[in-house]
C-alpha cells in the first residue's frame, strides 16, 4: 500500500505555490511603482532646480527667484524679501566663516554709505545655506565687470564710476567717530570688478567682504598668527606686488594691508577708463578687458603676475589714444601711476586718490585743431 506524506510535507507542498504567487505580486507592483516613478522624473527634477524658499522667522517671506552668480563659496540669488527685491548670497557649508566675517563688517558702526552694498538682512545656517545667508540691496545693473562688459561711456559717465568706486573705498579707509559710535579702517583685500555692484544712476557700491578686516584702532603692527592670511588673500589678478612676493610689511600691516588696497582701486580704474568714449577720439572704443589680461590672458598664475609686476614693474598699458585729449591724459596717467607705485609708500591714499579725481571731475577739453 502506498504510504501517505508527513503532515508537514503536505503543508511545505502548499505554502510554495502561494509563496510565489505572493513574490511574483510583489515584483508586479514593483515594476508599477517604478513605471510610475520614472514618468515622474523630469517634474521631480524640476523641483530639484527650483530655488528653496524657507519661511524664516528674522527674515520673514523671503523668496528664491534666479541664481545670478554661483561661486566655490557662495551663489547669489535673486529674490524678493515682503515683496521687495534683494539679492540672497547663501554661503557653502564650508564657508561659515566667510559668511561671519562679511557679516561682521556689515554690522560694523556707522559702516552704511551710498558707495558700499546695503545689508537689509542675516540668518544662520539653515536648510538652503548650511554656511548662512546675507540678504543685501539688488544692484540689477551686476558687477562692474559685466556693466564694462557691456557698455562704454562717455568721460562724464566714467568719472561717476571712477567717483563712487574711490568715495566707497575712502569711507572703508577711514575712521569714524559720532555720537559716541566708532568704525574702525576697514581693509577689503578683494577689491576686484567682480565684487563691485553698478547701480541703475551708474554709481558704485563695493561689496563682498568675506576677506574684509577691521584694523584695530591705530594699528601699527599685526603678530605672526595674521602673516600668513595677510600676505596672500584676494583675487590674484589684483594683489598688489608686495603680496605676490610675500614682502608685504608685517611690521605696520594696517598701512600696509590700506596701501594695498589702492593698487587694486588703480586697476579698477584703468578698466574703467579704457571704456571711456572720450579717451578713444576718433576710433572704436577697444572691447573690455581685465587688468593684465592682454599681458597675461584671463587666468594668469601667481607666478606670471610676480614676474610681471614685481620683477618687470610692469603695468596695464596707458593707450594712446589716452593723450590726443587735451586736458585729462597727463593727469590721469599720473593718478594711475601714483596709485599702482611699486613702493607701497610711495602710493596715495584712497582719500587723496578720490580729491585727485575730483579735480579731474570737469569734461576734458577737445583736441586742438592742426
Amino acid at each position: 500500500p502506498s504510504q501517505v506524506p508527513p503532515m508537514g510535507t503536505l503543508w511545505l507542498w502548499g505554502a510554495v505555490p502561494l509563496l510565489l504567487f505572493l513574490l511574483a505580486c510583489l515584483a508586479a507592483l514593483g515594476r508599477r511603482r517604478t513605471r510610475a516613478q520614472m514618468g515622474r522624473t523630469p517634474q521631480r527634477r524640476r523641483e530639484l532646480r527650483a530655488p528653496p524658499k524657507p519661511p524664516s522667522p528674522d527674515l520673514p517671506a523671503l523668496r528664491f527667484l534666479q541664481v545670478l552668480q554661483a561661486g566655490r563659496f557662495s551663489a547669489v540669488w535673486r529674490g524678493t524679501l515682503q515683496q521687495r527685491p534683494v539679492a540672497i548670497k547663501a554661503f557653502a557649508a564650508g564657508a561659515a566663516r566667510r559668511w561671519a566675517a562679511e557679516r561682521a563688517v556689515h554690522e560694523l558702526p556707522l559702516m552704511e554709505h551710498e558707495n558700499v552694498a546695503k545689508l537689509l538682512g542675516t540668518r544662520g545656517a539653515g536648510p538652503c545655506a548650511r554656511g548662512g545667508l546675507l540678504v543685501l540691496q539688488l544692484y540689477p545693473a551686476g558687477s562692474l565687470q559685466h556693466f564694462l562688459r557691456q557698455h562704454v561711456s562717455p568721460w562724464a559717465g566714467s568719472v561717476r564710476l571712477a567717483l563712487s568706486l574711490a568715495r566707497g573705498l575712502a569711507f572703508l579707509h577711514q575712521e569714524l567717530w559720532r555720537d559716541g559710535l566708532y568704525k574702525p579702517s576697514v581693509v577689503h583685500r578683494d577689491l576686484s570688478s567682480q565684487n563691485v555692484l553698478v547701480r541703475h544712476d551708474g554709481t558704485c557700491a563695493i561689496g563682498d567682504f568675506g576677506l574684509a578686516m577691521a584694523l584695530p584702532p591705530r594699528a601699527h603692527s599685526g603678530s605672526g598668527q595674521r602673516a600668513a592670511h595677510i600676505r596672500r588673500a584676494g583675487t590674484q589678478r589684483y594683489l598688489a606686488p608686495e603680496i605676490l612676493d610675500e614682502s608685504l610689511d608685517l611690521r605696520w600691516w594696517g598701512r600696509a594691508l590700506l596701501q594695498a588696497d589702492v593698487y587694486a582701486l588703480a586697476l579698477l580704474l584703468w578698466e574703467i577708463l579704457s571704456r571711456c568714449q572720450s579717451l578713444s577720439p576718433g576710433v572704436p572704443v577697444p572691447e573690455f578687458r581685465l587688468a593684465y589680461e592682454a599681458e597675461l590672458g584671463g587666468s594668469p598664475t601667481a607666478a606670471q603676475l610676480r614676474r610681471l609686476a614685481v620683477e618687470e614693474r610692469r603695468r596695464p598699458l596707458i593707450p594712446p589714444t589716452w593723450h590726443r585729449t587735451a586736458q585729462p591724459s597727463g593727469a590721469l596717467q599720473e593718478l594711475l601711476e601714483d596709485c599702482w607705485d611699486p613702493d607701497p609708500e610711495a602710493r596715495l591714499s584712497a582719500e587723496r586718490a578720490l580729491q585727485r579725481l575730483q579735480r579731474l571731475a570737469a569734461p576734458p577739453e577737445p583736441p586742438p585743431r592742426s
